[in-house]
């Protein structure tokens, strides 16, 4: 009944979401959807011969058909070239691959031309940045946007007194992703707090399982801590620098220690590195009182519990309350593209028409509701990646589900991790000291 309960009450509050987001005169989930970045596509048309864009996706999303985005790849580019026929699409879209956390691979790849558009996470857009390697976009429609995706993917310069800052497009937001709880326990998804959170886990006599053990994941979930001790969202950049904050990272070693059986730590010893799946596993097979990891492992999930014979549906999910507050941290994925794409009058044109492409209502809906799997005779959960835009969540399949109308809250309410800071390199320092800390207890 519970579950009844939520599911009615989700759908209740994805249309008092859409009302009360009407009235306060911004765009809400429930209105007709306009394409982010339509207005950009409308130039006069490159010249008859083909033109051949190449573009490299993030690759760190689920693999929804099991057959390393081969069926995926293969329909958006057909889907794009039918749109299209003037246009030869070339996706890169492989399995696992950490090429796009190298900064000075995928500045090569852009200065080179091997791609003229690729898909980063705009935590290393300060680094192409100073590369000197990309082409700023038109103006998009900020207003479809949420906060954290257009402020990760813009640098804004302070105008002198009397004067406008100067916002600049860097990337065309696509997909967001943070930290999430997910539990049985609505005790431990209603908690606000460190303390209520580790209260309502030691209530239930079991662990929380996640990997700390992570050079991004780890110094991420601290810096998501700073913002819950009430830091200043637009200072993260210095928050990755060292020394930590007490009270900051004291939250993160409390959080991992709920981690804790016995004399061991599995969270911490590296057994997660090593077993990624490991945490939801063991939470669908009833060993854990939750798990914490980003919103798409919701994909796996789903999946182990239908097989299971379980209903996917009874989980909460939530964002980690880490200080006195809880203020969900994301990640945004964004295109960025190449200033010989941006000089070369047949790639610029293509280019905006992909930027249009990837945030249609078809590929959304193809990527975030696992068509491509579904196409091939493989019945899949969605991959529950969020994407950037608030209108996307009026789409069909995503509307009327209930975990992604639960986390629209949080993808509106998020704030944006550091676009600028080096975070690539500082990030390594945090994840030491952090490491350190916590393995000593």
């Amino acid at each position: 009944m519970l579950q009844e309960f939520r599911r009615a009450s989700f759908r209740l509050g994805a249309i008092l979401l859409a009302l009360s987001t009407i009235s306060c005169g911004t765009v809400s989930p429930a209105e007709p959807r306009v394409a982010p970045s339509a207005e950009i596509a409308e130039q006069s048309r490159p010249s008859p011969q083909a033109q051949t864009l190449r573009v490299a996706l993030f690759p760190w999303i689920p693999d929804a058909a099991e057959d390393e985005f081969a069926s995926l790849r293969s329909s958006l580019e057909k889907e794009f070239e039918r749109r299209h026929p003037e246009i030869d699409l070339e996706l890169r879209l492989k399995l696992y691959d950490d090429s796009y956390y190298s900064p000075a691979k995928v500045a090569a790849w852009l200065a080179s031309g091997d791609y003229d558009l690729v898909e980063i996470d705009t935590v290393i857009l300060g680094d192409l940045l100073e590369a000197d390697v990309l082409a700023p976009w038109p103006t998009q429609n900020a207003g479809d946007f949420f906060p954290a995706a257009a402020s990760a993917a813009t640098v804004t310069e302070k105008g002198e007194e009397g004067q406008e800052d100067k916002v600049t497009w860097w990337g065309v937001p696509h997909l967001l992703c943070g930290f999430f709880l997910v539990t049985h326990s609505e005790s431990i998804d209603e908690a606000s707090t460190i303390d209520e959170l580790i209260a309502a886990v030691e209530a239930t006599g079991q662990p929380v399982y996640g990997n700390f053990d992570s050079s991004w994941d780890l110094p991420s979930l601290y810096l998501d801590s700073r913002v819950d001790h009430d830091f200043d969202p637009d200072d993260l950049d210095e928050a990755i620098r060292p020394p930590l904050d007490e009270a900051t990272a004291t939250s993160v070693d409390r959080f991992a220690d709920l981690c804790q059986v016995g004399d061991k730590n599995p969270c911490v010893d590296g057994t997660f590195s090593n077993d990624f799946d490991g945490p939801v596993q063991r939470f669908v097979d009833g060993e854990t009182a939750g798990y914490w990891g980003y919103s798409e492992r919701l994909h796996l999930t789903s999946k182990l519990l239908i097989e299971q014979g379980k209903s996917p549906y009874d989980l909460f999910i939530g964002s980690i309350a880490l200080g006195p507050q809880r203020t969900p941290t994301l990640f945004t994925d964004a295109l960025v593209r190449s200033t010989g794409c941006a000089d070369d009058a047949g790639c610029d044109h293509a280019s905006r028409l992909f930027a249009e492409f990837i945030n249609s209502d078809w590929a959304i809906q193809e990527v975030l509701l696992s068509g491509d799997a579904k196409a091939i005779g493989k019945p899949a959960p969605p991959r529950y990646l969020l994407p950037a835009t608030r209108s996307a969540y009026s789409l069909e399949g995503i509307a009327n589900d209930p975990y992604y109308q639960e986390l629209f809250p949080f993808a509106m309410s998020g704030v944006a991790l550091p676009n600028e800071g080096e975070m690539v390199e500082r990030r390594r320092v945090i994840q030491w000291l952090l490491l350190q800390r916590i393995q000593d207890e």
